[in-house]
């Protein structure tokens, strides 16, 4: 099979980069070892999170994301359970409210960011369900949630209504570049030639990147997540801070916040549970006595500076790179990037930042 791209992973970010380049009259092929969403995008709280990201570049590139989710959610012509509502950043000490005053402050100086600080009774009045204990909160209207699974799954049917092929369970067994101008993409469904390969592998893309010779310093940083029983609705958008809490349409709670870079251990720790736990009951009492009905674990696509990799390697032409944290996030962004380097060469953001460069300038 010939095409102009081989996308390699199809979670939220692979699965946006083959919509894009499909609206755009390019002959794709998505390919995943599993199936849309299996991975990263489907063991996620999901959110949409522009507050907090550093350094200017990644705050910049999260806030476009962030801006174009509506008008993606509408080409795909699905219910994705998209809420751009905003989040409300708690604090629950003078302290860590004094630091949120100069971060938000800093952010505002560098990059136009969005984002207001409120009092304790400011906050309870938008979320009457917080705790007296939150002390003060930042607010950022440009985040938000969306159901992962029916966001993915959307842009692979996007996918293929616009003629691009979405190969689940198919595995990339070999890349070669056969010239300057052409890959050979070797999967266990038979070989795909193509002028462009992009890997949107995330926590994999370590793997397929040693197929070429190109080391992509991502590994991956493991996070708990507690699902509890559905409930009438407590609070109206995401909070964050100390842990994170959403609410789902269905009325699910899911919670929790961790970093751990443990390879690619899945066991779960009851003890880290256990903590976040506390720290949500801190936030909202009223979670004291709902049950919690399962918990699970995901792997985010961690590189060593938090900054997400993307662009063409130099030196590897035809190969590119779209992974990182943050993919729900920037997904519809990095999208309509990889497209453009793809078809004019010319991205509407410069790449330069978040180039895979940057990890051999370091000495």
């Amino acid at each position: 099979m010939h095409c102009d791209v081989v996308i390699i992973g199809a979670g939220a970010v692979g699965s946006s980069v083959a919509f894009h380049l499909a609206e755009a009259g390019l002959k794709i092929a998505l390919v995943d070892r599993s199936f849309p969403g299996a991975k990263t995008s489907r063991a996620t709280q999901a959110g949409i999170g522009v507050y907090a990201k550093k350094p200017r570049a990644n705050l910049m590139l999260n806030m476009k994301g962030a801006e174009l989710y509506p008008s993606l959610v509408t080409r795909l012509g699905a219910d994705v359970e998209l809420q751009a509502n905003g989040v409300l950043n708690v604090a629950l000490s003078e302290p860590d409210a004094e630091r949120m005053r100069d971060f938000v402050a800093k952010q505002h100086e560098t990059a136009g960011y969005k984002a207001d600080m409120l009092t304790g009774d400011e906050a309870r009045a938008m979320e009457p369900a917080l705790s007296p204990e939150v002390v003060g909160a930042a607010f950022c209207p440009l985040d938000g949630s969306v159901n992962s699974l029916l966001y993915v799954h959307a842009l692979a049917r996007g996918v293929a209504r616009l003629g691009g092929r979405v190969l689940a369970w198919t595995e990339v067994q070999a890349l070669t570049p056969r010239n300057a101008n052409a890959w050979s993409v070797v999967t266990s469904a038979g070989e795909i030639t193509a002028r462009w390969v992009v890997n949107c592998a995330g926590v994999e893309a370590k793997r397929i990147g040693q197929m070429v010779g190109v080391e992509i310093p991502i590994e991956p940083n493991r996070g708990h997540v507690l699902v509890t029983e559905a409930l009438p609705p407590l609070i109206r958008r995401r909070i964050s801070g100390p842990t994170l809490i959403r609410q789902t349409l269905s009325g699910t709670m899911l919670l929790g916040q961790t970093e751990e870079l443990v390879g690619a251990d899945a066991a779960e720790s009851l003890s880290l549970l256990a903590a976040q736990a506390a720290v949500c009951r801190r936030i909202l009492p009223g979670l004291a006595r709902v049950k919690v009905i399962r918990s699970f674990v995901g792997f985010r696509p961690w590189p060593p500076d938090g900054m997400p990799i993307f662009g063409e390697v130099p030196g590897v032409p035809g190969f590119l790179v779209a992974a990182g944290h943050s993919g729900i996030t920037w997904s519809p962004a990095v999208g309509k990037l990889m497209t453009e380097l793809i078809t004019t060469g010319k991205p509407s953001l410069p790449l330069e930042p978040y180039s895979i460069t940057r990890f051999a300038r370091k000495p």
